[in-house]
């Protein structure tokens, strides 16, 4: 049986074993006949000594309070001596009950005597309390028990008697005894439970030290037995297995020599701390210490080695005390965990980016709301103006700036969990010529190199995503280039198996690999270490957000993806995107300029948002609609059903208090199966929006929107022409 540290902690008395608390209890009959013993002495020798306070309180009690004690005491001495002759076991903790009895009773007796509660002899009942809950070593709720006995009886005695004197002191009195009581009774159940962990912690070692003892035992009748079997066993294991003796490694199986890359004999003759990282030198070389100061048997750490070739590598290592040669040895184990570490670190960078996603994605959410009344007046403003107003200009760089904050909550989106807005199957090589060629023109002190796989796998992509991931690590590179330099653009199909997949969560099979090398300054293993953790940014103030690379990893992660980057100081810098392959048909798009166009249909705005629904409704009157507006789903509902036969689309929020878009969508189809349905939010496409879309609604629109993009959206939906 082998209990390990998290069950020690979290293993309670009720959960245990039958087999474990059979031994605990046979482990708390010694302690209790030691505990009866002491608790059994305390009463005949204290409660006697107590005698001279009758003398000083009560002189004319004195004799008959002696008596008293004098009874209760030698009835503790007789408990006494027959728990010191018999061995009682588990029985002796009546023999401590009972001596606790007789002194409750003595004492009560002398309270009655001397004015109930007001007398100071209730102190008396706090020591036995005390001595019993404390000394006593057995489970918290015989001791209560017990002790309410006790309280119950004190107290019915002097209600009986009618002895409760002033009720100041009655309630004052009753409070200390009350509060002693609990006091013991929890330092009682914490002791014992301290205890009872204890017993676990002593079991577990005693049998680890049994299992530890059983290894070397083994070990030692292999060699005995048969020496090459022991070498076959050893040269065979998957493990690296060593000896280091006078700080060096001797007798190495060949997966040591295979871990190291270095030679048996190059090892003998390198101190092994020299084959450890510089930055875990200090804390090996005090492990092992500790392990000879401490006398310990066997030692477990975790630290990076450099392998002769100068890669860093993660090891696990489990060292045993041995004799070997009859000199003082380490025997160890050794086992590649650089895999495991890299797991760790993806897992950990993964949820650090999906609760700053989380975060991101409210705010963004939120911000698009604001943006949405801005850009929403604005287009309304200038749908009366033309360009020959003096305030054109301003009112278009209104929507200008409009437009970068909404490219910036879609950087927030773009590391928030679920980011993609319109997947299509997309040709990469096109979507990097376009990007890089409009990143050219403005850069005109860099030289771009392209080098395209040809009949390059298309990918399922949002392309203004993928186009925002590509202008980040343009304007990155361009930055790490100051006095100008060489940008490298290079597309691949490529085939991922488990052992690359594995550490990013990603499945294996064909991926498009997208490549992207500068010239520059490059990066320390820090500065990689943060590169893709968001608002962090190595550029001094106003040059940077520290979002662009933070959302080039979220977004790649979001389409099922990766992307990792390779640097060196003044070596540039080569970052790697893995997107998977599809084998959808790539689709060319048809840009055309949009149109307003004005209609006499009508719509129903559901927004909890009354600035929402305001700017809309003004947008949609102003495009010739008749609107009904509703703040809330349970509005939305109730106007549905009354006006249903004259609304032609509704344009539903999908994020409300109460009830929700989903919910107010279903609803709506249950009121009209055929009901023509725009889902408008500040999130994005992705997630709960692409539940609802799977459900049958009719199209999407993202905030903040124009007229334009407004009117554009109706059409499409609709599929007709405008009504008048």
């Amino acid at each position: 049986m082998s209990i390990s540290d998290n069950s020690t902690k979290s293993l309670t008395y009720s959960r245990a074993t039958r087999d474990v608390i059979e031994g605990f209890q046979k482990d708390q009959e010694k302690l209790l006949t030691e505990r009866v013993n002491i608790i059994l002495l305390l009463g005949w020798t204290l409660v006697p000594s107590f005698g001279f306070l009758d003398y000083i309180l009560y002189p004319t009690y004195f004799n008959r309070f002696l008596t008293y004690r004098l009874i209760s005491a030698a009835s503790c001495l007789v408990l006494y001596i027959i728990n010191r002759k018999w061995k009682l076991g588990s029985k002796s903790l009546y023999l401590g009950i009972t001596g606790a009895y007789m002194v409750s009773f003595a004492i009560i007796k002398m309270i009655l005597e001397t004015g109930g509660f007001s007398t100071p002899y209730y102190a008396g009942l706090n020591l036995v309390f005390l001595g019993m809950c404390t000394v006593l070593t057995v489970r918290v709720q015989i001791l209560a028990l017990h002790s309410i006995i006790l309280y119950l009886v004190y107290v019915a005695s002097v209600l009986a008697f009618d002895r409760t004197g002033s009720t100041a002191v009655f309630i004052a009195n009753n409070m200390f005894v009350v509060c002693t009581m609990g006091i013991a009774l929890v330092a009682s159940h914490v002791g014992y439970r301290l205890r009872f962990k204890e017993y676990l912690v002593r079991i577990e070692l005693e049998e680890a030290q049994s299992q530890l003892k059983g290894y070397s035992e083994n070990l030692e009748n292999l060699v005995a037995e048969s020496e090459k079997k022991y070498q076959v066993l050893v040269d065979n294991a998957s493990e690296s297995i060593f000896v280091i003796q006078d700080g060096v490694i001797k007798f190495p199986n060949p997966r040591t020599t295979e871990v190291f890359g270095y030679s048996a004999e190059d090892l003998e003759n390198t101190p092994f701390i020299g084959l450890v990282h510089n930055d875990d030198r200090i804390a090996v070389t005090k492990q092992q210490e500790r392990v000879e100061k401490e006398g310990m048997t066997v030692s477990t750490s975790t630290f990076r080695i450099v392998r002769h070739s100068g890669q860093t590598m993660w090891a696990d290592m489990n060292a045993v005390s041995i004799d070997w040669g009859g000199r003082p040895a380490f025997l160890v184990f050794l086992r590649d965990v650089t895999e495991k570490k890299l797991m760790e670190a993806e897992l950990i960078q993964a949820q650090k980016m999906e609760a700053i996603g989380t975060l991101a994605g409210g705010i963004a959410h939120d911000f698009n709301n604001l943006l949405m009344g801005v850009i929403g007046y604005t287009s309304l403003i200038l749908l009366e103006r033309d360009e020959a107003d003096p305030d054109y200009e301003k009112l278009k760089n209104i929507e200008k700036l409009v437009q970068s904050g909404a490219d910036l909550t879609k950087q927030l989106l773009g590391f928030a969990r679920g980011g993609k807005y319109e997947v299509k199957p997309t040709d990469l090589n096109n979507l990097i010529q376009k990007s890089s060629e409009m990143f050219g023109r403005t850069r005109q002190e860099i030289t771009i190199h392209r080098k395209y796989e040809k009949d390059l796998h298309p990918a399922d992509v949002d392309r203004g995503q993928i186009e925002q991931v590509l202008l980040n690590l343009y304007v990155n590179a361009w930055q790490a280039m100051p006095g100008g330099g060489d940008l490298y653009l290079e597309t691949k199909n490529v085939i991922l198996d488990t052992a690359h997949t594995k550490l990013h969560s990603l499945m294996p099979g064909p991926y498009v690999k997208i490549s992207v090398t500068d010239t520059g300054t490059g990066m320390d293993q820090a500065t990689q270490q943060r590169i893709f953790d968001p608002f962090f940014t190595t550029k001094e103030m106003g040059r940077g957000t520290g979002l662009g690379l933070a959302s080039a990893y979220g977004i790649i992660k979001n389409h099922g993806g990766m992307i990792n980057v390779e640097s060196e100081p003044g070596r540039g810098s080569t970052f790697s995107i893995y997107l998977p392959a599809s084998h959808g048909q790539v689709q060319v798009e048809k840009v055309q300029r949009v149109e307003i166009v004005r209609s006499t249909d009508t719509v129903l705005l559901v927004d909890d948002q009354e600035m929402i629904l305001g700017v809309g409704g003004e947008m949609l009157k102003a495009l010739g609609y008749e609107v009904f507006t509703a703040q809330g789903g349970e509005e939305a509902l109730a106007i549905y059903r009354e006006k249903g036969d004259r609304i032609d689309v509704v344009i539903l929020d999908m994020i409300m208090p109460r009830m929700s878009g989903g919910e107010t969508y279903d609803r709506l189809k249950a009121v009209n199966p055929d009901v023509t349905v725009i889902l408008s939010s500040g999130y994005s496409i992705d997630g709960q929006a692409t539940e609802i879309m799977a459900r049958g609604c009719n199209g999407f629109i993202q905030k903040p929107f124009n007229i334009r993009d407004l009117s554009e959206k109706i059409r499409e939906v609709l599929g007709r022409p405008a009504k008048g």
